[in-house]
């Protein structure tokens, strides 16, 4: 890849009424061929930076930049950048094949070119079959790809993406992650995507930038992410979370030592800007921890000076490949625990003690401020970052 970044925003700011910052002093660069999606919660400000970048919004205060030229004076439709909307906007009373040709048709595309590129594009997500068919007969997911083929056909620069799979079934969204990933790959996309479903952002992603209030939080890959978060915010919106909280003790190096509320200690890898006394938070994923059954399992524990809390069994759900096993520690806190569903393996009693185990290095201590998620989280997405003059209207979406 070209060190120059193909996409780049330089301190870009967006205020609607000249008080309160939607986006807030955001650098991001995006390079050529690369698939990065935008994650947050509903008004973290992810939608309205989409929406710079294509046009729809324009910023208070700083620079975009497209191939290393500035997009301020471009309209959209001549940005070469194609949009893909969770709503489809298609035109109903088009066939399939007009409503892929009518980015080529404002762009005074001749009719035989027209044809030949509607063609190609359907045959891209494997619909040539129903290009004479109207919207309303195809069912979600096909709509979803036209609208995909629509943002294809005149072969933009980037192709953004806004929430595309929103309205799908799990299924359906699902087949057409791949499809999509699929196409970022035999066509050297340049991807913008945005979502709030983490799942989604984790597999499909080369990086994904994490929004809140109007930042970003943490710009990595999908591993970094979810294995080395950079603040507790991060670390409790990407994937689950136990986050046990207690108070940070004198330590040294790369392993930071925490008291929780009950008195035990635990370990694990230092965050940045931790300081003796300070509260904090532990992140651990609940795969990551073990139940140990019996005695001999607790002295491995010790011997490989592993982490060990006491804990009582409060809940078991099944949840086919694994059981989630929910347990109280002695200073109220929820701790769960992920145990694979094999048919050797022993389940904890509802009701009795157990010791919970985890390696230093799985887990991480990290500043409290940020701990807490916002009232609305990624379940409960209202996008609520989307502007009113953002809509994705059928004639938004036919300059693509």
């Amino acid at each position: 890849m070209s060190s120059q970044p193909f996409i780049s925003f330089a301190g870009v700011s967006k205020s609607y009424d000249g008080v309160h910052s939607v986006v807030e002093g955001l650098d991001l660069d995006v390079a050529r061929g690369e698939f990065v999606s935008l994650l947050g919660p509903s008004g973290s400000g992810k939608t309205t930076t989409l929406m710079m970048l294509a046009g729809f919004e324009s910023p208070t205060r700083g620079e975009i930049r497209l191939a290393g030229k500035r997009l301020d004076d471009k309209p959209p439709h001549r940005r070469d950048i194609g949009m893909v909307f969770q709503n489809y906007a298609l035109f109903p009373h088009m066939t399939i094949a007009e409503n892929v040709a009518f980015p080529l048709s404002v762009r005074n595309v001749s009719r035989s070119e027209q044809k030949t590129r509607v063609k190609r594009a359907l045959e891209m997500v494997e619909l040539p079959h129903l290009a004479a068919r109207r919207p309303a007969q195809l069912s979600g997911g096909q709509q979803q790809r036209v609208a995909l083929a629509r943002a294809l056909v005149f072969e933009p620069s980037v192709v953004l993406m806004d929430e595309p799979l929103g309205a799908l079934d799990k299924r359906l969204r699902e087949s057409m992650q791949y499809e999509i990933m699929r196409l970022h790959r035999e066509l050297a996309l340049t991807i913008v995507y945005v979502t709030h479903d983490q799942n989604e952002a984790l597999t499909m992603s080369d990086r994904v930038a994490v929004f809140s209030d109007g930042r970003i939080q943490q710009a990595a890959t999908p591993t970094e992410l979810y294995e080395n978060a950079a603040n507790a915010f991060v670390a409790n919106f990407v994937g689950e979370n136990n986050g046990l909280t207690g108070r940070v003790n004198p330590y040294d190096g790369e392993w930071a030592s925490m008291q929780l509320a009950d008195g035990s200690v635990v370990f694990g890898r230092a965050g940045a800007g931790l300081a003796p006394g300070d509260s904090a938070m532990l992140a651990l994923r609940p795969e990551r921890a073990r139940i140990a059954a019996t005695p001999e399992a607790l002295e491995e524990a010790a011997r490989q000076s592993m982490n060990v809390v006491q804990a009582l069994v409060e809940e078991l759900v099944y949840c086919g490949d694994h059981h989630r096993v929910h347990l109280k520690l002695g200073h109220g806190e929820t701790i769960v625990v992920k145990v694979p569903n094999t048919q050797h393996r022993d389940l904890p009693t509802l009701g009795r003690p157990a010791a919970v185990t985890w390696h230093r290095d799985d887990c991480k201590v990290l500043p409290a401020a940020a701990a807490a998620l916002p009232a609305t989280t990624a379940s409960g997405d209202t996008r609520s970052d989307i502007s009113p003059s953002s809509s994705a209207s059928p004639l938004i979406a036919g300059v693509n």
